[in-house]
């Protein structure tokens, strides 16, 4: 069974999509093998078998230029980085905020509705455990969710061989934008004490921006961190496969 696996590379840098880098290299598995049956149907040894069926294959130049005649394969990705690594991730943290929000305000209006049901009784005791729940929640979005897209565009961007220029673009995008929105609720038990509202530093009169800039530095540690972690990390695989190759 030959190995794609520098074509697969070959293409994904020139910009097709995985999903038909995946697809091509499994039809060619298939036709390799079909060849390899017919040269064995006619008498050749299993070794003359798969060279012959390589040679009727064709030369790697051969496939990946039959792939490469096609540009409707190349990803969105590949054909507007602009818009994936520049504005993707301001697009990712509003629809998370959003998301986050309408879940909020869903979790407040059962938590009113169900908690005469379940014999809470409404007071500041029961509205300083309810705040310190959504206190965790909250954290969980502003300080989660930028690192979450951080490793998503980091991902997505080394699955497609995209320019390292690129996938830092995105990474410290989300990093540093995700840190300066803030979301917050309280509830001190009594009617129409309750707040709920989503902040950004960007906007005048500018709320937190100090702590926005300390959380800013404090993901792009964190990113590049594991970036560099993952690099160290491929680079000892790469070194492996070398000594096993010698």
């Amino acid at each position: 069974m030959p190995c794609f696996d520098r074509l697969s590379e070959r293409l994904l840098c020139a910009g097709i999509a995985p999903r038909h880098v995946r697809r091509y290299t499994r039809e060619l598995s298939d036709h390799f093998d079909d060849l390899v049956r017919e040269e064995i149907q006619d008498d050749a040894s299993r070794a003359l078998a798969e060279t012959k069926a390589l040679s009727r294959l064709g030369s790697e130049d051969t496939l990946a230029a039959a792939v490469l005649a096609q540009p409707e394969l190349r990803s969105f990705m590949a054909r507007f980085p602009w818009a994936v690594f520049g504005l993707g991730p301001v697009a990712f943290l509003a629809l998370s905020i959003a998301a986050a929000l309408f879940a909020e305000m869903g979790v407040i209006q059962a938590a009113t509705m169900w908690a005469p049901l379940l014999g809470i009784t409404p007071g500041p005791a029961a509205a300083h455990r309810f705040t310190q729940i959504m206190l965790v929640w909250n954290t969980l979005v502003i300080y989660g969710a930028p690192l979450l897209f951080a490793w998503l565009f980091h991902w997505m961007g080394s699955r497609q061989r995209m320019p390292q220029a690129w996938i830092v673009t995105g990474v410290a995008i989300v990093c540093v934008v995700g840190a300066f929105q803030n979301m917050s609720f309280y509830d001190t038990g009594c009617k129409g004490c309750g707040y709920l509202g989503v902040e950004s530093a960007f906007l005048p009169p500018f709320p937190h921006a100090v702590e926005g800039l300390a959380r800013a530095a404090f993901n792009l540690v964190i990113a590049g961190g594991f970036w560099w972690l993952a690099i160290r990390r491929k680079e000892a695989s790469a070194m492996m496969l070398s000594r096993t190759a010698t």
